[in-house]
């Protein structure tokens, strides 16, 4: 199996020890994981200082695979945007975030799924 696209929600479970993040990271263990820029800037803006935010930094360097906005992702965000923003009232980040999920054709690991889950074309894992 291919990567799995990790939310922010995930990755700040595991790094705070949550048992609900811990057993839905343990369900993708041992596959390649990934993360937009979206989830890169959320990690990093919950730094506290200069010392934890960069070892946030080294972790998502090391354990993440980096993708990459494209003509794609933004095609697709403002697809998601249009056809659900005004029904659904979510994020921007989690529209972004989806549509990288979309464009790369990786499910999306999250533990807020009600904010995506209706989102058609988009896999969850």
């Amino acid at each position: 199996m291919g990567p799995v696209l990790i939310d922010t929600s995930v990755i700040i479970g595991v790094l705070r020890n949550h048992a609900n993040a811990l057993a839905l990271a343990e369900q993708v263990k041992g596959l390649p994981k990934a993360v937009s820029d979206e989830v890169i800037a959320e990690v990093l803006a919950g730094a506290r200082n200069k010392q934890e935010f960069g070892s946030l930094l080294t972790h998502l360097r090391d354990n993440f695979i980096w993708l990459p906005g494209n003509e794609r992702v933004t095609s697709v965000f403002r697809d998601l945007v249009i056809r659900y923003g005004p029904h659904h009232g979510v994020h921007i980040v989690d529209f972004r975030i989806a549509a990288t999920a979309i464009a790369h054709e990786l499910p999306l690991l999250t533990l807020n799924q009600k904010h995506v889950q209706f989102i058609e074309g988009l896999r969850l894992a």
